[in-house]
C-alpha cells in the first residue's frame, strides 16, 4: 500500500468531480488523504463526513469573478502542501488546480482531467457566456493570455494526465497543455454492482443533475412544453427535474421556476439523496440531458444502468457514452428536437424497453472498479 495525496480546491457541491474523488479514496487499494481548501460538509456529498484523512487548508474564494479567481490562484501557486512520506500526488483538475505543482513536485505528480477552465478550452461554454456578458469579452481575452502560459508551466510537472473523456482530451491538446503521449483517456464509471434495474416506465420524463446554466435545464423545460402541445391526446406525462442548487444558480434556478409555471407537469426535487434519485431514475421513461458541452456525463451512464434510454445533446462526453439509436438519441439542442423524440418514446413502449435493455448493458462495460484499478495501476508502476 502507498500513500497518495489528492488535491482539490474546494469541494463544496455534490458534481462529478466530488463522485469521483470520493470512488477514488473510497475503492483505492492504497491510502488516500485529501487536501482541499473548502470544505463544506453540508454541501456536498455526505460521504465526505466519513473519509479519515482530510486536511483543509486556507481559504479560497469559490467565487468565479475575475478578483477572486486572481487571489485563488496565488494562494495555490504559494501552497506548500506537507508530503513527507507520500509517494505520489494525484490533482483533481478542473482549472485552478493545477498550480499547485509549482512548489509540489517531488513525487510522482499527476492528474485526473475533468476538464480545462471551461472559459479558456471549451469555446462552446466561453461563447454562451460571453453572450450573456458581452462587456467581459476584453477582460476574459486578457486573463487567457495570461493564464495559458501560467497553466502550461503548471502542467510541465504532470508525469501522466488521465482525461475523463475524448472530449477533454481534444481540449488539452487543442490547449498545448501536454503531449500527447502523456494524455490517456479513463472514462469515471458507474456502481454497477448496486444497480439492478427493474425496467419499469412511468409516464414521465427526469431531467437529473446540477441546477445550473451549463447544463442548460431550461431546454427540458421548452422540450416539454413542445411535448405537451403536440401531445395533448396524450396528457398526464410529466417531467422531473431533480438535481443540486448552489448559491451561485439560485437566480438561475427562479427563472427555470417562472419558466415552468407556463407548464403544467414540470415539478423540481432539489438536493435529491442516493435514494430519492435512485427512484426517479427507476420509475422514468427517460432522461434529457440538454447539457451544453459537458466534458464527460456521470448522469447519463447512472440513468443508462438503470435501463433508460438517454436524450443528449449530440456534443462532448455523450457522444461517447450514448449510441444513437441503440441506447438513446443523440439530438441537435434545440426543443423540437427533443420533443420530437420525447413523443416518439412515449408512444412505443417496446422500443423504450429495448433501448433500456441496451442501454442496461452498455452502462456495464464503465464500471467504478475498473476505472480506480487503472489508477492504482499507474501509482503501482511509478511511471
Amino acid at each position: 500500500m502507498k500513500r497518495v495525496a489528492l488535491y482539490y480546491p474546494w469541494i463544496y457541491v455534490r458534481s462529478g468531480v466530488e463522485r469521483v474523488i470520493l470512488e477514488i479514496v473510497q475503492r483505492s487499494r492504497h491510502r488516500y488523504t485529501v487536501f482541499t481548501h473548502h470544505l463544506d460538509q453540508a454541501q456536498t456529498y455526505p460521504e465526505f463526513r466519513d473519509l479519515p484523512d482530510v486536511v483543509v487548508l486556507g481559504h479560497i474564494p469559490v467565487e468565479r469573478s475575475f478578483r477572486a479567481v486572481l487571489r485563488a490562484a496565488r494562494t495555490i501557486a504559494a501552497q506548500k502542501l506537507d508530503l513527507q512520506g507520500y509517494d505520489a500526488l494525484l490533482v483533481s483538475s478542473e482549472g485552478l488546480g493545477d498550480l499547485i505543482t509549482f512548489r509540489n513536485h517531488d513525487q510522482l505528480v499527476f492528474c485526473f482531467c475533468h476538464t480545462p477552465a471551461r472559459p479558456l478550452y471549451d469555446p462552446v461554454y466561453r461563447d454562451t457566456w460571453l453572450a450573456a456578458h458581452p462587456s467581459a469579452r476584453i477582460p476574459l481575452a486578457m486573463f487567457s493570455l495570461a493564464y495559458r502560459a501560467v497553466t502550461r508551466r503548471a502542467w510541465r510537472y504532470y508525469q501522466r494526465v488521465f482525461a475523463n473523456s475524448r472530449e477533454v482530451a481534444g481540449r488539452i491538446a487543442r490547449g498545448r497543455l501536454c503531449p500527447s503521449e502523456r494524455v490517456e483517456i479513463l472514462h469515471p464509471g458507474v456502481d454497477v454492482e448496486r444497480i439492478r434495474p427493474s425496467f419499469r416506465y412511468e409516464s414521465y420524463f427526469l431531467c437529473a443533475g446540477r441546477i445550473k446554466w451549463t447544463k442548460n435545464v431550461g431546454l427540458a423545460i421548452e422540450a416539454f412544453r413542445e411535448f405537451q402541445r403536440s401531445h395533448v391526446d396524450r396528457p398526464g406525462w410529466r417531467l422531473v427535474i431533480a438535481g443540486g442548487l448552489d448559491a451561485g444558480s439560485r437566480e438561475y434556478f427562479a427563472e427555470l421556476e417562472r419558466r415552468s409555471r407556463e407548464a403544467p407537469g414540470i415539478t423540481f426535487q432539489l438536493d435529491p439523496t442516493t435514494e430519492e434519485l435512485d427512484r426517479l431514475y427507476d420509475g422514468a421513461t427517460a432522461l434529457l440531458f440538454p447539457s451544453l458541452n459537458e466534458d464527460w456525463g456521470i448522469v447519463p451512464l447512472e440513468a443508462m444502468a438503470f435501463g433508460k434510454p438517454v436524450l443528449a445533446v449530440n456534443r462532448g462526453g455523450p457522444t461517447e457514452s450514448v449510441v444513437d439509436g441503440e441506447t438513446g438519441f443523440l439530438l441537435e439542442p434545440t426543443a423540437v428536437a427533443f420533443a420530437g423524440r420525447m413523443r416518439w418514446l412515449a408512444d412505443r413502449p417496446e422500443e423504450v424497453r429495448r433501448l433500456g435493455e441496451a442501454a442496461s448493458r452498455r452502462a456495464r462495460q464503465y464500471s467504478w472498479t475498473a476505472f480506480v484499478e487503472r489508477l492504482d495501476d499507474y501509482i503501482d508502476s511509478g511511471r
